[in-house]
């Protein structure tokens, strides 16, 4: 473990930690540190993993020398919707009026927290100077009482402080806690960390007394995971209290939205409704309440809501969030629907072509779930949050890493397609003017969430190390108790499933590796230094290989790839004899850039039994594995835009049909691109 460096604990709001600490000082060492009590592991510090190579190695050196710094440049622009010139004009550097969304403050804080994880690995003099810099600007424009939100701060004619709950004030300060606390872990330094005390003790004077007429102020509740965080940070139990406060007051009082998740307690609630982020964020931070104080009507609604979406309402591709716009609906409810948007639809309401899965809601839904597999240690959470990562999050930047989806539909197809609220053709620039139609939310989350995967990696128990996730890298930690231990894993995952890790220091006792078998795996082997083992593997679970190790033993794991064909329950009207193609963790898509001439994306139907196979093609999209078979294409026919027509009667040709991954698509210029193939059965 890297001491010097403070990354003891593991970061709750980019989801990677729930442990607590005690007697923070600036620049010295963290001492008595304890797990969170009600936790099945500890999460490993931002310094204590890295990628050496592979899939998500390239992708975090491109997060480094790429996403970070470009954004950072647009976010000086005045014309961003997410900008740091407000915070500027608000201390006092600079002349100017209020500009952009009213979440711009709090998509900075994520810049800053995507920053701080980059430096936990390189330590880039660079990077930390840039991020004093603008913290220096951030104390500044914060009020003398600790409150900070530019948009109230810099437009007192037109807003005034918890009066609105669109104004995203909540939203803005959860942002800046959880960006403090780990820039002081990362750095040492508590020049950030003052601020969020600031900004902690003024909303525990304001909400602590829970009035009333502030139930309904946190539309989307960062604040609760910020509190958390700097309860864990420093130590102080008032903190702890405060994100507790958070939780109870949402639906504690009449008048409150499905939208918002606060029309029920959560306490009480029983299906997930409404914006798919704010729930997300609202069941994260209960799930850290949860991690400290063990109430278990906390944990039992978060499993019942859980329940529901991974029923009900996720996609394929680990996205949320099917409405762009609708109405809440629950079973047997029987009061007035509520508007919604970026909103879970009714129970497999699921369409494709209009999908909304914001980039946000996807990651908040891997966030959750890491948290649940936090406080259970079962493996179905570490699943789908495996099949976000690789899905729908990662479909949401370029190849190039500074472009950047804000919905991830499953189908983009057809003559008249239709592009709704925060649809585009393209991927957004990297620059993007504030507008209603325009958000900068996602690109942050994506650049913090990059920079912190090697996180999600790895945990530790008492005598234990957990493996999550796969992927060639290092891990050089300590268990609980202080023992040392290194490991290095090597493997080309996800495009081939042999993983080898070996062991390069292990405490003289013994000690267990629980390595996580994939739920979507079929006959994994394992092999211990060359020789097969006899666990009994259980797909969706963790084998647990307990031993005295020493230097220079290897485990292998073998998890076949073989390509599977995937179909959804029949109530989801849109998959109805489709199917989606998966290998591994990867969805793929076929793309109109792979179909012959002529041949229509609507028109190509598989075959069940068709014979597939896959190779890696290393100069396309920066490198990819592709599945092909044969497979039909019906002849374009006359009325091919008719609402209805006869059913060809015409032999279907035959082709070679390539399909891609899910997350590439989209790279070769605008497409039409489909998840859902209809298939022949016979």
């Amino acid at each position: 473990m890297k001491s010097n460096h403070l990354i003891i604990l593991a970061l709750t709001a980019a989801v990677l930690g729930v442990t607590t600490l005690e007697g923070v000082a600036a620049n010295k060492e963290v001492v008595n540190v304890s797990a969170s009590p009600h936790v099945k592991f500890r999460t490993i510090g931002l310094d204590e993993a890295r990628w050496t190579g592979g899939f998500w190695g390239e992708r975090w050196q491109q997060d480094c020398r790429v996403t970070i710094p470009t954004m950072k440049q647009v976010m000086e622009l005045p014309t961003n919707s997410a900008t740091f010139y407000n915070l500027r004009v608000a201390a006092g550097e600079i002349q100017g009026k209020f500009f952009g969304n009213n979440w711009s403050d709090g998509d900075c804080y994520k810049w800053i927290e995507a920053a701080a994880s980059i430096y936990a690995v390189n330590h880039d003099p660079e990077l930390d100077r840039q991020m004093d810099e603008v913290i220096a600007v951030i104390a500044k424009a914060q009020a003398p009482d600790g409150y900070i939100s530019t948009q109230i701060q810099l437009q007192p004619d037109k807003k005034s402080r918890w009066t609105d709950i669109q104004n995203h004030e909540f939203y803005n300060m959860g942002h800046l806690m959880t960006a403090a606390c780990i820039h002081h872990r990362v750095t040492g330094k508590d020049n950030f960390l003052k601020v969020a005390r600031k900004v902690g003790d003024y909303l525990l004077k304001v909400f602590e007394p829970r009035p009333k007429e502030l139930a309904h102020m946190d539309f989307n509740p960062s604040n609760i995971m910020g509190a958390a965080e700097l309860y864990r940070t420093t130590g102080d139990k008032k903190y702890l209290r405060l994100a507790g406060v958070f939780v109870t007051m949402r639906g504690s009082q009449p008048g409150g939205s499905d939208l918002y998740q606060s029309k029920v307690p959560l306490r009480k609630e029983t299906e997930a409704v409404g914006h798919a982020v704010t729930a997300a964020y609202l069941w994260c931070g209960a799930a850290d309440v949860y991690a400290e104080t063990g109430e278990p009507a906390l944990f039992e609604a978060l499993e019942r809501l859980w329940q529901d979406v991974n029923a009900h309402k996720m996609y394929i591709t680990g996205g949320t969030a099917a409405l762009h716009h609708g109405e809440a609906e629950r079973r047997g409810q029987t009061w007035k629907y509520d508007s919604v948007h970026e909103a879970f639809g009714a129970p497999y309401q699921l369409p494709n072509r209009t999908a909304y899965n914001e980039t946000c809601a996807n990651i908040a839904n891997a966030m959750w779930n890491w948290r649940m597999l936090l406080l259970t240690g079962d493996a179905k959470y570490a699943d789908v949050m495996e099949r976000v990562f690789y899905n729908s999050m990662l479909s949401a930047i370029s190849l190039d890493g500074d472009h950047y989806f804000y919905t991830n539909p499953l189908r983009r197809s057809g003559p008249e397609v239709p592009l709704l609220s925060q649809d585009a053709p393209e991927r957004w620039p990297n620059t993007t003017p504030a507008s209603p139609v325009h958000c900068f939310c996602c690109p942050p989350s994506l650049a913090r969430t990059i920079a912190q995967l090697h996180t999600y990696a790895y945990g530790v128990s008492s005598d234990t190390v957990w493996i999550h996730l796969y992927g060639a890298g290092r891990l050089d930690t300590q268990l609980p108790g202080g023992d040392a231990i290194q490991l290095t894993q090597t493997t080309d995952y996800p495009w081939d499933g042999k993983i080898s890790i070996r062991i390069e220091k292990a405490p003289e006792k013994v000690m267990a590796l629980r390595l996580r078998i994939p739920g979507w795996v079929e006959q994994p082997v394992l092999k211990i230094n060359g020789k097969v083992s006899s666990e009994n593997l259980q797909p969706g679970s963790y084998s647990e290989i307990r031993r005295a190790w020493k230097a220079g033993d290897v485990v292998e794991l073998q998890l076949p790839m073989p390509v599977v064909l995937m179909e959804a329950n029949p109530l989801v009207e849109e998959t109805r004899n489709q199917v989606a193609v998966m290998r591994g963790p990867l969805v793929y898509c076929l793309e109109d850039k792979d179909l012959p001439p002529g041949v229509a994306i609507e028109n190509v139907r598989i075959e069940r039994d068709a014979k597939w196979t896959a190779h890696h093609e290393s100069n396309l999209l920066h490198g990819v594995t592709v599945l092909e078979t044969q497979a039909r294409a019906l002849s374009q026919t006359k009325d091919a835009n008719a609402l209805y027509r006869r059913v060809p009667t015409a032999k279907a040709d035959s082709i070679l049909l390539r399909l891609i991954p899910y997350y590439a698509w989209c790279n070769r210029g605008a497409s039409e691109m489909i998840v859902w193939l209809p298939i022949i059965w016979e």
